[in-house]
């Protein structure tokens, strides 16, 4: 579960999720705080390598695609890599993606800069000078649904301690 626990460290400082689902299309959808959560798929080739994005109340829209890969360059936050990305066997699309965190000595986070749509995706390939992936994403829609009705729920993703409030009114 290196997967989860590399996504919560982008995503929130918090360590223990109170949601975590693997859908039957293998997507995993899991919360980071009590309003947020991650929903991602690891790579076809290496399990370590994934896409995710993130849901978050109170718009509950699918946003912040990012993609994890394996990279022997070394890389510094904020600097740009050259890739291509194809969707469903169609054109590829130039794109960039920036470097938004080293995840130890080989794993690095991206956050793709224009890029084609993945709503409806079943293939996703992923070429760079940084590293090479395919994604598997049959289901994303469906994942999208789930985490989108979890999202309008009323329900916190995390216990959240009550607080105090410094009047109390006592009946």
């Amino acid at each position: 579960m290196k997967l989860v626990l590399l996504i919560l460290t982008l995503f929130s400082l918090q360590l223990s999720a109170q949601i975590d689902i693997t859908t039957i299309d293998d997507w995993n959808i899991f919360s980071t705080s009590e309003h947020d959560l991650v929903v991602s798929k690891s790579g076809k080739t290496d399990r370590s390598q994934f896409v995710a994005f993130r849901m978050e109340r109170p718009f509950c829209v699918c946003k912040n695609p990012v993609i994890n890969l394996v990279t022997k360059e070394k890389l510094e936050k904020g600097s740009t890599v050259k890739a291509t990305i194809r969707v469903d066997m169609k054109k590829s699309m130039e794109v960039l993606l920036v470097v938004l965190q080293k995840l130890g000595s080989s794993q690095t986070l991206f956050k793709p800069r224009g890029f084609p749509s993945l709503r409806s995706s079943s293939l996703v390939e992923i070429k760079s000078e940084a590293g090479n992936e395919t994604f598997l994403t049959k289901g994303i829609n469906n994942a999208m649904k789930s985490s989108e009705s979890m999202c309008k729920t009323d329900y916190y993703f995390e216990e959240v301690e009550e607080s105090k409030t410094k009047f109390e009114i006592k009946v």
